[in-house]
């Protein structure tokens, strides 16, 4: 597992969530002051605290009628300790991220082609991923105008989602080939990626379906994932499937976790 890949994706949507929560919390215009709460036998009391300068004002005791006060009061209470939360675990990842070791082993091994050539056979015994590499293979030749987003690899994908996972699987030096054909029921397909996980030598596809509030897109689909598994590619055993909405994107997050299902340790 890339844990350098994790935190930023981490921290990245802890900026995100901080971010509206800082914006909610100027929308909502909170009232000034803070809740005191004061149990009385089986009773609760609510009461509004407010300070002036440096010296407290006396608190108030809030009525039944002005319940809607001590409710705004508490959500405040609750806003102040999230966002301080959020704070500080971004804080903490920084701090993580200032003394984790960059040039670990498993760093230099993804990174370095060379490296893996020389020790893979060490690393993974059926580490054969430079052999596969070297092997031509036809790719998708359509809409070669789309192809407008380069990878870490140096080749050019369709959609943000592919560079994210491509990278993903560049970084853990996990081999594939981008629309790569395959013959199924008479027919050439072109996966989005085929890939060799180094430790098994076994074959898996990753689909990302990036259209899913499309209702054509979703024929499409639908049509896919009834000729994947008659022809041995079933999902979460050799197919792996990720997918977004407009309203849902594919997040870093979500490549981490699928990779880490398939080829994490």
């Amino acid at each position: 597992m890339d844990i350098t890949a994790l935190m930023l994706a981490e921290r990245e949507k802890l900026e995100k969530r901080l971010a509206q929560e800082l914006y909610e919390y100027e929308k909502a215009k909170y009232p000034e002051g803070r809740l005191k709460i004061k149990k009385d036998g089986i009773y609760v009391k609510y009461y509004h605290v407010r300070s002036s300068g440096s010296k407290k004002v006396p608190r108030t005791y809030i009525s039944k009628k002005d319940i809607k006060l001590a409710q705004s009061l508490a959500m405040k209470a609750y806003k102040d300790r999230l966002i301080y939360s959020l704070k500080h675990e971004i804080q903490a990842i920084d701090a993580y991220l200032r003394l984790y070791p960059k040039d670990n082993g498993d760093a230099l091994f993804r990174i370095s082609p060379t490296i893996r050539e020389l020790i893979g056979s060490e690393v993974f015994p059926q580490f054969d991923a430079e052999n596969w590499l070297q092997e031509p293979y036809d790719q998708s030749t359509e809409y070669p105008e789309d192809l407008k987003l380069m990878t870490m690899k140096g080749h050019y994908v369709r959609s943000k989602s592919e560079v994210m996972i491509a990278d993903e699987l560049y970084r853990r030096g996990i081999p594939y080939r981008y629309e790569c054909a395959i013959e199924l029921e008479g027919e050439t397909i072109y996966p989005d990626f085929t890939i060799l996980d180094p430790k098994t030598g076994k074959i898996y596809l990753w689909e990302h379906f990036g259209l899913m509030d499309s209702p054509k897109y979703i024929s499409k689909f639908q049509y896919k994932m009834g000729l994947y598994p008659r022809n041995g590619y079933v999902p979460q055993i050799n197919l792996i499937c990720t997918f977004e909405t407009e309203a849902n994107p594919l997040t870093s997050v979500n490549v981490i976790d699928m990779a880490d299902r398939y080829f994490g340790e």
